[in-house]
């Protein structure tokens, strides 16, 4: 393992490197432990409880606010964790916490297999994973969190546990959707895999940027008649137009089927729209796969620049929250900003899993920037437009959210009152940091 103490060399290299936001916070943890093993991950465990510092984990390192920064804390980085091992006849894959998406999807095409990873290529499957895992095809397949079937644990006495549906089962229902509220450090997921699409296939239709309360209105109705194959999604973002200046709504349908014929007819309710010939592009049935979508993401949500963020899940009527939509739009402090509004469809009944909060659409706003000038403006603009939706709020979801600023039920009560119970069993003298917020149950 490679130890890094506060004012030492390479402490500063480390902290910065562990958030992939080029906007980092102003928090210090007192000690970071990069593991190179599971065994350092114990010894990690034992070091913090011994001399009386909590432990934050990080992954991929993609969380938005950083939330793996705690001030004074032990901050435990495990992405040099990177074995994958699969199983085809099974269908099963056992991986280490530190690998990401697009490194498992490539593992397992090598198998004819899939699995929902998430939307960013470089994102951490173990925080996804622990957020929900609102990953690609999830509509059909479900969240991440429902395909984990067991998980290998450091406990907070030190102690290595496999768990699963027979045994030490508190931690694997932690595991499925608990967020940052884990009372042991995941090292390996043991993950339920699928079989691949036959063939993925989008349709795309960018109209301008005043249209963007029209365009989510007219989702609102799309949405209910597509298959659960099929991802929706609209952004206010800069278009993929070259020479294109500002920001436009951009709407797009992706879906997963076993043919391009049938993707075609999936994707019929979306190609109906009463806009024709007010697009600035549209694209129609373009046959992708999956490494193209991973490029499109990087190019609306690219590395190195600033961001800050904020979301809802919403059951609003379309009247009730697309006039504020567009405003949000109106308001947006600079091009790069981006708006997101995605179709999560029919309320899911989780299994033996804490996640829990799900609405049908999701609501997102995303102050984006290379220059640290305009942070007081994207801060502002996040705040005002989540404030403006918050009465409709069914509530958060993890990955998007500053849970230290504003705890709006990422899980859902019994679920956070659950959480809590459990970790005053596992965990009594709090040697994980648990929740960033003191009001979250505790006992």
């Amino acid at each position: 393992m490679t130890v890094y103490h506060r004012g030492e060399p390479g402490y500063e290299q480390a902290r910065l490197d562990s958030v992939w936001n080029a906007r980092k916070p102003d928090r210090y943890p007192a000690v970071i432990v990069v593991a190179e093993s599971e065994d350092d991950v114990l010894d990690a465990v034992n070091f913090a409880r011994e001399h009386g510092l909590k432990v934050t984990v990080r992954s991929g390192g993609h969380s938005w606010y950083g939330i793996h920064l705690r001030e004074g804390a032990l901050l435990l980085d495990l992405s040099r964790l990177r074995e994958i091992s699969v199983d085809p006849a099974a269908r099963t894959a056992v991986v280490q916490s530190g690998v990401v998406g697009m490194e498992v999807y490539e593992a397992l095409a090598e198998h004819g297999l899939f699995f929902p990873v998430g939307h960013g290529p470089d994102v951490g499957l173990a925080g996804f994973m622990l957020g929900g895992g609102y990953g690609w095809n999830s509509g059909h397949l479900g969240p991440a969190c429902f395909s984990i079937l067991a998980v290998d644990v450091v406990t907070a006495a030190g102690e290595v546990a496999h768990c699963d549906e027979t045994q030490n089962t508190d931690f694997l229902w932690a595991a499925r959707g608990g967020g940052h509220g884990q009372f042991a450090v995941i090292t390996r997921f043991h993950l339920r895999l699928y079989e691949p699409p036959g063939a993925i296939v989008r349709s795309v239709q960018v109209y301008p940027k005043e249209m963007a309360g029209e365009v989510t209105t007219w989702m609102t109705r799309v949405g209910p008649k597509l298959a659960d194959r099929v991802e929706f999604v609209g952004m206010v973002t800069p278009p993929p137009i070259p020479g294109f200046e500002g920001a436009a709504m951009i709407t797009s349908a992706t879906a997963f089927a076993a043919s391009y014929e049938e993707a075609v007819e999936l994707l019929a309710p979306f190609e109906d729209t009463p806009f024709a010939g007010r697009e600035l592009l549209r694209v129609s049935h373009d046959q992708t796969d999956m490494a193209q979508l991973g490029k499109e993401v990087e190019r609306e949500t690219p590395i190195g620049r600033r961001y800050v963020c904020d979301n809802i899940w919403t059951r609003a009527a379309a009247e009730e929250i697309t006039p504020l939509i567009q405003r949000a739009a109106d308001e947006m402090p600079n091009p790069e900003c981006q708006i997101f509004w995605y179709w999560w469809g029919a309320d899911r009944t989780p299994p033996h899993a804490a996640w829990s909060s799900q609405a049908p659409w999701y609501y997102a706003v995303y102050g984006i920037g290379s220059e640290p000038a305009l942070e007081p403006a994207h801060d502002d603009w996040v705040a005002q437009s989540i404030e403006a939706v918050a009465h409709l709020s069914c509530g958060t979801q993890f990955a998007d959210s500053n849970l230290a600023g504003r705890f709006d039920a990422p899980l859902q009560a019994a679920q956070l009152d659950r959480m809590g119970r459990l970790r005053a069993r596992h965990d009594p003298d709090g040697v994980f940091a648990g929740y960033p917020n003191e009001a979250v149950p505790t006992n």
